[in-house]
């Protein structure tokens, strides 16, 4: 993607890789980002954006689960409490196979106040509780899929989630 100008401060720099990384130009966005992370390696936007999320993003959806997780890491380094980098470290966990780092992630997140957290209590006790299904952890499992349940009592999903993780602890 060529440029008219090359950004010349560390914010232009951030904005340009996140603008790539919308467009998606996701060449152009890791060098801007990479560049971002070597100018100042705890760089966080203004917002409360930092390079390593959208780098991690990128190697999740490159299914490069490692680095991804190495990255969200690194933005939870900067932020301790990114919650999109919480999510998206949680998930690249859970399709490595280590669910229970993943729980914690995921119940991490579940931590951060309902007004300031972007995702809805009731997935996030979806995916906790789909999370201990995956570990064969059944009272662990009932415990958040009741939650959920009781979160979003019309949901199907919810309550199909319950009633397989019931019916297989029954075994």
């Amino acid at each position: 993607m060529p440029r008219e100008k090359q950004p010349a401060t560390i914010q232009e720099w951030f904005e340009y890789g996140r603008q790539c990384f919308h467009k998606p130009d996701g060449v152009e966005a890791v060098k801007a980002l990479e560049k971002v992370c070597d100018m100042d390696p705890s760089y966080k936007h203004s917002d409360g954006d930092n390079p390593y999320f959208y780098l991690g993003k990128i190697y999740e959806v490159e299914s490069r689960y490692t680095e991804a997780i190495e990255l969200y890491t690194k933005a939870l380094a900067v932020d301790y409490w990114d919650e999109e980098s919480l999510i998206g470290r949680g998930s690249c966990l859970s399709v490595k196979g280590k669910y229970a780092e993943a729980a914690d992630d995921f119940i991490k997140t579940l931590q951060i106040p309902d007004n300031k957290r972007r995702c809805p209590r009731k997935m996030l006790l979806y995916i906790i509780a789909e999370t201990y299904r995956q570990m064969q952890e059944w009272g662990q499992a009932i415990y958040w899929g009741q939650l959920a349940l009781n979160a979003d009592p019309g949901n199907q999903s919810h309550r199909q989630l319950l009633d397989k993780i019931k019916a297989r602890s029954a075994d």
